[in-house]
């Protein structure tokens, strides 16, 4: 029973501390629909991820990694994407082309996220491990990409408004700011099987900046292409540096 409500909290909790502020720049009630569609993705998206990491017996692939997870959710991903694909309009950023107007900085900005993984030679050092540099290569980048930027960010992109202002000042758009909160939430907030809350500040605030620049990135370019790209070399460097 503590496992079932370990994983409905997990699931759960990140959207909903972020669901006021959700609330705060929507653009109308007409859009609460919308933003009952989002929760219940996020939900379902999370509930796949976790179920066959707490019960082994699940997993179709045995590894060191979640690979039965992740490939369900890249499943549930592209599957929701094509059935909601209208509805998500003008904002389908499940393709390859680029806007060609800002392929220069977002390749730029890429890069620089790229280099960064190079500074992990300052973290311990790891065992040399093929099955995780694969599974950095490929897993994470797809499936996270597909479902935080391509699905979530769309479906606030056409509900939420476009700016957040401060008195006559306006700044960046809150839903770049929401995914990419949430997107730190998952990786920094966890509940024990005690059913206790846990918050890692460091791994929260290093993917709020990277799940922040990738959601900046998928709106500039219109395409999930480079942060997929970016996302998946990142986390394979970073593991590559710390074993070698």
């Amino acid at each position: 029973m503590h496992i079932i409500l370990k994983i409905l909290l997990e699931s759960i909790l990140p959207v909903l501390l972020l669901l006021p502020l959700i609330m705060i720049f929507t653009k109308d009630e007409n859009q609460i629909k919308t933003i009952g569609f989002f929760l219940f993705i996020f939900i379902c998206y999370q509930l796949i991820l976790k179920i066959p990491i707490e019960y082994k017996e699940l997993q179709f692939i045995n590894g060191k990694r979640n690979w039965t997870g992740k490939l369900i959710g890249i499943f549930f991903g592209s599957v929701t994407y094509l059935l909601i694909y209208k509805k998500l309009q003008p904002f389908t950023f499940l393709r390859i082309k680029q806007d060609p107007n800002k392929l220069a900085k977002t390749i730029l900005i890429c890069s620089i996220l790229i280099f960064t993984a190079f500074f992990s030679c300052f973290d311990s050092a790891k065992e040399f491990d093929t099955e995780i540099l694969i599974f950095q290569l490929t897993m994470p980048g797809l499936d996270e990409e597909i479902m935080f930027r391509g699905i979530l960010l769309a479906l606030l992109l056409t509900c939420l408004k476009d700016k957040i202002k401060i008195g006559k000042r306006t700044f960046g758009n809150p839903c770049i700011l929401i995914i990419g909160l949430l997107f730190g939430l998952v990786h920094g907030c966890s509940v024990s099987n005690k059913l206790e809350l846990n918050f890692e500040f460091y791994p929260f605030i290093w993917t709020f900046i990277f799940g922040y620049i990738w959601s900046w990135v998928t709106v500039e370019s219109k395409s999930i292409l480079l942060p997929i790209l970016s996302h998946n070399l990142t986390n394979f460097i970073q593991n590559l540096v710390r074993m070698v």
